[in-house]
C-alpha cells in the first residue's frame, strides 16, 4: 500500500510519518488488504525524513498551489493520502486567494477522477470551521459558521470531500482538529504556535510573552494523540462515518492559566517566565474558537483526548528527546 503525507515536513506531518512507519512493521488495522508498502512525503522545500525504515520513503518537492506539482502527485497510484498541507489562519487572512488554491483547489486537483481508484483521503480540518456564537460544548450537531477565510476554506474543503465520497470518487473522512501542542523549533507568527510558545520556550529557560487572557479557555491535543486519531480515523470502515465524513476530534479543555501552572509544574524554578499580555486581534481569533470540543461518534470509534495538560507537556518532552537523540 502506497501512502501520501502533504505537508510532511511541518511538525505534525513528521510525527505522523514517525508513527505511519511504526505501524509500517505490523500494517495498520485497516490495511488487511496490504501493508505500508511505500511512504511518500511532500511539502514545499526538500527535506530529510527523521528516521530510516525498512520500507522506502521517498520525499517529493514541490508547491501544492502548482497545478502542475498536483498532477504529477495524482497520476501516482496512492492507496491512501494525508492531507495536512495547509495555509493557516493568519497567512489566508492576508492572502486569501494564495491560501485557496492550497487549502481547496489543491484537494481537488490531487483526486481527479480515474475509473477504479478510490483512495481513502484523511483531511486534517479544524476547528476554525466553527465561529459567532457557540454553545458552551461543540458537538456532531453543531453546524460549521467560519467566521475566518481559513475556516471557510477548511469548511469548503469538508463539503467537497463529502461530495467526492458521496459519488464513489473517492474515501474521505476529516477530522476537525483543535490547537495542537507542541511544535518544536524557533517561534512562528501563527496563532496556534503563539499558544505552544507558553509551553515550549519556558520549558526551554527562555521567557515568553502570552497575547492571550490567562481564563482564556481553549481545546487542546498532544501531537501524539493526534496522530493516534488520524491513524485510527484512517481505519475506520466508510459505513461507521457520518454523511458528512467530518467528526471533532475529542479533545482536552483547559485555560491558559492551567497550561501556565502545567509548565511552572514541570520546569520548577528553571523554567522560563510567562508573562500574560493579551493581544486584541489574537484574542478575537481565539475567542471566536469553541471551548470544549467533543463527538460522541469519534469516541465511539475509538479518538481520545489528552487526560491531561501534563500528558501533553511529556509528549512534547518524549518527542524533543527523540529529536535531539535521532539528530545527534
Amino acid at each position: 500500500m502506497r501512502v501520501l503525507i502533504t505537508g510532511a515536513s511541518g511538525f505534525l506531518g513528521r510525527r505522523l510519518a514517525q508513527a505511519l512507519l511504526a505501524h509500517a512493521e505490523t500494517a495498520l488495522p485497516q490495511t488487511l488488504r496490504s501493508r505500508v508498502t511505500e511512504l511518500v512525503l511532500t511539502d514545499r522545500g526538500a527535506f530529510e525524513p527523521d528516521s530510516s525504515a525498512d520500507i522506502p520513503v521517498t520525499v517529493v518537492a514541490g508547491d501544492l498551489a502548482d497545478p502542475a506539482f498536483c498532477a504529477h502527485l495524482a497520476g501516482q497510484r496512492f492507496d491512501s493520502i494525508f492531507h495536512l498541507a495547509a495555509s493557516l489562519t493568519l497567512d489566508a487572512e492576508a492572502a486569501p486567494e494564495a491560501a485557496f488554491a492550497a487549502n481547496v483547489a489543491a484537494i481537488g486537483r490531487l483526486l481527479p477522477r480515474q475509473a477504479g481508484r478510490r483512495p481513502r483521503f484523511v483531511l486534517a480540518s479544524s476547528i476554525a470551521v466553527f465561529g459567532g456564537r457557540l454553545p458552551a460544548v461543540v458537538d456532531d450537531d453543531v453546524r460549521p459558521r467560519p467566521a475566518t477565510t481559513y475556516g471557510t476554506q477548511k469548511a469548503i474543503a469538508e463539503l467537497m470531500l463529502a461530495d467526492m465520497s458521496r459519488r464513489g470518487d473517492v474515501d474521505a473522512r476529516c477530522l476537525r482538529l483543535p490547537i495542537v501542542l507542541v511544535r518544536p523549533g524557533a517561534a512562528t507568527p501563527a496563532v496556534s504556535d503563539r499558544i505552544a510558545a507558553i509551553i515550549r520556550e519556558p520549558l526551554s529557560g527562555r521567557d515568553v510573552l502570552c497575547p492571550l487572557a490567562g481564563d482564556t479557555v481553549i481545546p487542546i491535543a498532544s501531537a501524539g494523540a493526534v496522530c493516534r486519531s488520524l491513524i485510527a480515523l484512517h481505519d475506520v470502515s466508510p459505513e461507521a462515518l457520518p454523511a458528512g465524513r467530518a467528526l471533532n476530534l475529542p479533545s482536552l479543555s483547559t485555560s491558559i492559566a492551567e497550561i501556565a501552572a502545567a509548565v511552572g509544574e514541570v520546569g520548577g524554578t528553571d523554567a522560563g517566565r510567562i508573562r500574560i499580555a493579551p493581544d486584541p486581534a489574537l484574542q478575537a481569533i481565539v475567542d471566536g474558537w469553541p471551548r470544549r470540543l467533543v463527538s460522541s461518534t469519534a469516541s465511539a470509534l475509538g479518538l481520545q483526548a489528552d487526560a491531561s495538560v501534563a500528558d501533553v507537556i511529556a509528549d512534547h518532552l518524549a518527542n524533543a528527546k527523540v529529536m535531539t537523540h535521532g539528530r545527534g
